[in-house]
């Protein structure tokens, strides 16, 4: 080329010809390759298909609010059939209330719905604006559908920005986290969907923090006992959160699958992956038992919270973020008593227990020390040199020991005691006795600690004519069960009543099976005289747990202790029975050995899932039971305590069971509470085998009513630069 240039133009102009020329060619190939470059994947397309309801989300967190409910498809979420008026009170008369008015508005619609899908011609304007809502013809089977998936969403605005309120205090050191794992920083706005950053929050099912993490799942990332709990601590559990999403996003490779396997579960997502391959499609046709509404709009929720997180100010105008507060980390070097410790810094534990949201109430109260190693916040003002030394006098070598004392025959509130060395009156309190000392046998009591700070209590109370009832039920029930055993019937099936109505047969039927229940309007203060209560009341031997027992709401009713040792071989075998909410791995951890070793003892294989009553076989030295039992003991009230710090039970009602009702659907889906709690409201019925048409007694729950996304805002966090064979009468017992 530059041959034939020189020979036409001459050799001194040649070369500018040649640069030029090469730099015409270059320009135009680097236009080409930047033209066939891709351009840069969307960490978070908004697909076509979830466009209307990110829209919907975006309402419902900006134009909606806690007085207003939304009723629409469960499926179609743009098809909005209308906005309810609902009492904005954060209070039990106004939830009862709502929830009259939602099922009021939904049976309206479906009954509209229903004639629709029958052929009625739509006369009234209410069933005139339905019926426009389906377009041109569509077949009765659309309607009777629409019936189905009908659905209220109540309006979230106050929630949503009081936690981007609450997120300024967080949301910088959040973001440096994210980045510093290399994940996209936006990831910082699921806590809008899953808590909007309130540190307290904590769901009907477990799930605890802003990034509301279940036990399961938070133990594989971060300390969760019952003295620690870091999935409340916002810093610990977002390094958490990075690291479980990066999982997620290395096994899925996409983020819209990995934000849904969130909330599905990473299997769960996986096997939908593998069914339809790409999002959109699992969007609009995967079909499962567990991929219902939250997790089909798991994604959409977040992509409305990062809209509207992102440009708050549009939606909320301008508004006084928290501010990060920095503070001071003391690593203790032992084991050290909150109260002591804020008295010797002047502190006031309610300030130590805000800025230290990991340690759990047991710290507190003073049944458990600070742990040893835990990495204590401290204002500001408070140097590291002055912890030290004020924290160095308080020091002790081990942990308080957790006590708890499963009442046998003969057993006596006095008794039992005088058997621990604790006083009557914080014995009562402590397990929210009524002021007769009233004991049961299998019942689970726990044992003060020394300089425990004990509160009175509401205790349930029942009353005198509701006990006789209940004692008549009972033998009542005792003469149907001899008969049914008679006739060769299952027995405890439910069988009419032909004395009584037949809109009184249910709690005739509950009555005579189930143990007393109390609203909270029955209820009393515990008042404790101990030198009363020293007389023949606390004398009292512990009854039969009949249905005249009350339901006990402050510890743990399941029996924890080791049932038998067994001898296989040279090997000692201890047998527990399996209580709700233990798995095969919560043993593993509590013995400190492999899964697969509980596994090949029980002769079960992997994947089978074991039941409320089975009996386990754990390998277990003699000189460990103390500490299993403790653990497990300990596993139940701490899921017991949180639960009760965020709810109450507002009344009680009875299910009766429908065909391919399984225990797993009617708790989540039916009824909406733990699996543990609805045992405590029927010790007596085998749970694992529902029957249709059976009674089931379970309590409505609602929240305390404490607005602690208000009570407790928190202000920042810093940069951070684990049996013997049982007497007849068991010895006083001590677990670290």
């Amino acid at each position: 080329m530059a041959v034939l240039i020189r020979r036409f133009v001459g050799p001194y102009i040649c070369i500018p010809l040649i640069a030029g020329f090469i730099l015409m060619t270059g320009s135009s190939s680097m236009a080409t390759t930047s033209r066939s470059q891709p351009a840069q994947k969307e960490d978070f397309p908004v697909y076509t298909v979830i466009k209307p309801n990110v829209d919907f989300w975006i309402d419902i967190f900006t134009k909606y609010s806690r007085g207003d409910g939304v009723l629409h498809d469960r499926w179609s979420l743009s098809r909005i059939y209308e906005r309810i008026a609902l009492d904005p009170a954060k209070t039990r008369k106004a939830a009862r209330k709502n929830r009259k008015i939602k099922k009021k508005a939904l049976d309206r619609y479906k009954a509209i719905l229903l004639n629709l899908a029958r052929g009625k011609v739509p006369t009234t304007t209410e069933e005139k604006n339905v019926a426009a809502l389906f377009g041109k013809n569509p077949s009765p089977e659309v309607f009777k559908q629409a019936a189905r998936n009908l659905r209220i969403q109540t309006g979230l605005k106050q929630q949503f920005k009081e936690g981007m309120i609450r997120s300024g205090a967080l949301m910088d050191e959040c973001k440096r986290i994210f980045r510093s794992y290399g994940l996209p920083e936006d990831l910082v706005y699921l806590p809008c969907v899953e808590s909007s950053f309130d540190v307290t929050a904590y769901s009907k099912f477990g799930a605890a923090g802003i990034w509301q993490f279940t036990r399961g799942t938070g133990k594989l990332y971060m300390e969760i006992g019952y003295v620690v709990d870091q999935r409340r601590d916002p810093i610990a559990s977002t390094h958490g959160a990075a690291r479980l999403l990066k999982r997620n996003y290395a096994e899925l490779g996409e983020w819209p699958l990995a934000l849904t396997a969130y909330n599905h579960g990473l299997n769960g997502m996986k096997r939908a992956k593998k069914q339809k391959g790409t999002y959109p499609k699992i969007y609009t046709s995967y079909c499962s038992r567990a991929f219902n509404f939250p997790s089909r709009n798991f994604y959409s929720e977040f992509l409305a919270a990062r809209q509207v997180g992102k440009h708050y100010k549009a939606y909320f105008g301008n508004l006084n973020l928290d501010k990060p507060v920095k503070y001071t980390l003391f690593t203790t070097n032992g084991f050290v008593p909150a109260t002591e410790l804020a008295r010797g810094l002047g502190l006031d534990l309610a300030s130590l227990k805000q800025m230290n949201p990991a340690l759990r109430k047991p710290v507190f109260d003073g049944r458990k020390y600070i742990p040893k190693g835990f990495d204590l916040r401290l204002p500001k003002g408070i140097s590291t040199e002055a912890a030290t030394r004020v924290a160095s006098g308080l020091y002790r070598k081990k942990q308080k020991p957790s006590k708890f004392h499963v009442v046998w025959k003969g057993d006596t509130a006095g008794a039992i005691a005088r058997l621990h060395k604790v006083s009557l009156s914080d014995l009562i309190m402590a397990n929210a006795l009524d002021r007769r000392a009233t004991i049961y046998i299998g019942q689970t009591l726990r044992i003060p600690a020394a300089g425990e700070a004990i509160l009175k209590k509401k205790v349930a109370v029942v009353p005198g004519k509701r006990k006789a009832e209940m004692a008549k039920a009972v033998k009542v029930a005792a003469i149907k069960k001899e008969k049914l055993k008679a006739g060769g019937k299952p027995v405890g099936s439910p069988e009419p009543d032909t004395d009584s109505k037949p809109e009184e047969a249910p709690a005739a039927i509950a009555k005579a099976n189930q143990p007393a229940l109390t609203t909270p309007a029955q209820t009393e203060e515990v008042k404790i005289k101990p030198g009363k209560m020293a007389g023949r009341e606390a004398e009292r031997q512990a009854n039969p747990a009949d249905a005249a027992a009350g339901v006990n709401l402050t510890t743990a009713t399941c029996d924890l202790r080791i049932q038998k040792i067994i001898q296989r071989k040279k090997t000692a075998l201890r047998i527990i029975h399996v209580a709700p909410g233990e798995t095969l791995g919560h043993y593993a951890d509590w013995l400190g050995i492999a899964t697969r070793k509980i596994r090949k003892v029980n002769c079960l294989t992997f994947g089978r899932p074991i039941s409320i009553g089975q009996e386990i076989r754990i390998p277990l030295p003699e000189k460990g039971s103390d500490r299993f039992e403790a653990q497990r003991y300990e596993f139940h009230q701490e899921i017991l305590e949180d639960f009760f710090d965020s709810f109450l039970v507002a009344g009680v009602e009875i299910y009766e069971v429908k065909a391919g009702d399984t225990l797993w659907s009617l708790c989540v889906n039916e009824l909406k509470i733990p699996l543990w709690l609805l045992r405590k409201y029927n010790p007596a019925m085998d749970l694992n085998a529902l029957r249709p048409r059976q009674k089931i007694l379970y309590p409505l729950i609602s929240p305390t009513g404490v607005d602690t996304s208000l009570n407790f805002r928190i202000k920042a966090m810093p940069r951070v630069k684990r049996q013997r064979h049982h007497a007849p009468r068991p010895k006083a017992r001590g677990f670290g």
